[in-house]
């Protein structure tokens, strides 16, 4: 689950609880962490595990390949399998891309095993076709991981989209790492070329994950976001106006403000308008900032849309226009003002392609160092203020009197 909400945070602290004070065994508790989100990788690697030791291999590798898709950046999961398949060629294969990942993992002992050190290599042009194919998507997320911050070569994103459904689960795999703070600073580039990558990929089930990036202001991770959901958007409309319809429900203040801009730079298709107004079905259960937050968002989107006299906007106005503050009101009335020039520019703008997103080498904007001892909130989770930034750019290092 990417960035696990505080009920399932919460959760998962009375877990620890119970098993340090003894009164639930380890076993069931991470069984039942998984019932709650099945990829929580933490219960997924003590499981896979725990079924290595009890000798049930079959499961093991079962357990193992979830793990994986929780985790993909982890040298771990690919350790294991390397141990519990009995497919020879496959578990070597896999043994082998996981002792060239572990010198990458930021989860990883600070001292290697011996042997360690040397790598083979990724591929060998001996090994079975069926085992190559199957190992590719792997092999290729790990040379989008080494790359880090650098660019990258146009043919290796050719690669992944020609496998992009193999890739896809992988690429989801690492916003899940990196919203349960698995993924380091350096990781950065990984993470915006995996949300582009599932934007060029192309499948709306990718759009539930991507939302969750959308409302970051980070120029990089949340810019990536938007462009891929609109990626999609723009070529599967209905069922991604579907998909909004089913995220709005429950969704947060900050959520519903992003959605809200992303519906007013999709196609225009039918029910589109219909949608924007249902995102304020849930207004009673907000307070007065995040109320303005949701209509003034709602607002600008209808304008965006339709422009500043027309129907969707007047009926958003005549039933919760009386609710806004002064400060969202002259908020809006300044929008208001640059409304048409925004619509000329959205109309105009040359939406970039996947190579102009990708092919770049990224900035470090945090150079705070990696830390496991991870506050209330991930460093990576939206922060708590509804700036749209990551808690780690904005209110971390204040929080813990830095």
């Amino acid at each position: 689950m990417i960035f696990p909400p505080d009920s399932i945070r919460e959760f998962r602290r009375e877990l620890a609880q119970k098993m340090n004070a003894g009164t639930l065994d380890d076993g069931e508790a991470f069984r039942q962490a998984l019932a709650v989100d099945p990829h929580d990788p933490a219960a997924l690697e003590f499981l896979a595990l725990a079924a290595e030791e009890a000798g049930d291999r079959t499961l093991a590798a079962q357990l193992a390949h979830r793990w994986i898709e929780a985790n993909p950046v982890s040298h771990e999961g690919y350790a294991l399998l390397g141990r519990v398949l009995s497919d020879a060629p496959l578990a070597a294969a896999y043994a082998a891309l996981g002792k060239s990942k572990l010198h990458f993992d930021p989860e990883a002992r600070a001292e290697p095993e011996p042997g360690d050190t040397a790598a083979p290599p990724l591929e060998s042009g001996d090994e079975p076709e069926a085992v190559a194919r199957e190992l590719q998507p792997h092999r290729l997320l790990h040379e989008l991981f080494v790359a880090g911050l650098d660019a990258i070569e146009a043919s290796l994103l050719d690669r992944v989209l020609a496998r992009g459904a193999d890739c896809a689960p992988l690429l989801l795999g690492v916003l899940n790492a990196y919203g349960e703070d698995l993924v380091d600073d350096t990781g950065d580039g990984l993470v915006v070329r995996s949300l582009a990558l599932l934007g060029e990929i192309g499948d709306p089930a990718a759009l539930s994950a991507l939302a969750r990036f959308v409302p970051l202001e980070d120029d990089t991770i949340g810019g990536a976001a938007r462009w891929a959901f609109l990626r999609i958007a723009r070529r599967r409309p209905a069922e991604t106006l579907d998909i909004v319809r089913q995220l709005s429900i429950a969704a947060e203040a900050l959520d519903l403000a992003a959605l809200a801009q992303q519906l007013c730079l999709m196609p225009d298709v039918p029910g589109r308008s219909e949608v924007l107004l249902s995102l304020a079905d849930n207004l009673a259960e907000f307070d007065k900032d995040e109320t303005d937050l949701v209509i003034v968002s709602m607002l600008t989107s209808a304008y965006v849309m339709h422009g500043d006299a027309s129907e969707p906007a007047a009926t958003i106005e005549a039933r919760y226009g009386a609710t806004l503050s002064r400060e969202a009101r002259k908020e809006l009335k300044s929008l208001r003002a640059e409304i048409e020039e925004a619509r000329l520019e959205i109309a105009d703008a040359a939406e970039p392609s996947i190579y102009e997103v990708c092919l770049d080498g990224f900035d470090v904007v945090d150079d705070q160092p990696f830390q496991r001892d991870e506050p209330k909130l991930g460093r990576n989770e939206p922060c708590w203020c509804g700036s749209g930034k990551k808690y780690k750019k904005c209110h971390l290092d204040s929080d813990e009197g830095r």
